[in-house]
């Protein structure tokens, strides 16, 4: 699974989560029946079927950050936006990486490459605190590492 969003830190287990309201938070995580027990609750929607939602208080929250994953291919850092559904990884060139392949964001083009996990060196997530909240993470998790 790819994190691409911010995440909270509740009870021990990283949700994605939003503002709803003032000092008022969704939290949203994969759908796990121990969650229930502690006040999340079930979607109605046949589309999320396989998550679980509940809100918070700002208190409630132990650590908040924004996650950006990345990855190292042809030895360059590279954003990873997803995994496709044939498996493979769409990413974005950072800067370096463009001026290397000389390969540029033009009118109506953005450089973007689909790739097999096989051909990607590294991958990690990045994680940066959100101001208000409490920052205890690790700021730099590997995902992948070179072999």
């Amino acid at each position: 699974m790819i994190r691409n969003d911010l995440y909270a830190k509740y009870i021990g287990i990283d949700c994605r989560f939003w503002e709803i309201g003032e000092n008022l938070y969704m939290l949203q995580t994969d759908y796990n029946e121990k969650l229930i027990v502690d006040g999340f609750k079930r979607y109605n929607d046949i589309e999320l079927k396989d998550k679980i939602y509940k809100e918070v208080i700002l208190n409630d929250i132990e650590s908040a950050f924004q996650v950006s994953t990345y990855c190292s291919y042809k030895g360059y850092k590279h954003f990873i936006d997803a995994i496709l559904n044939n498996g493979l990884y769409r990413i974005w060139p950072l800067e370096e990486a463009q001026i290397h392949f000389k390969d540029f964001a033009r009118h109506g083009y953005d450089p973007v490459y689909e790739v097999d996990k096989k051909e990607i060196e590294e991958i990690w997530e990045e994680r940066t605190p959100i101001e208000g909240f409490k920052f205890d993470t690790e700021p730099i998790v590997y995902l992948k590492r070179r072999n």
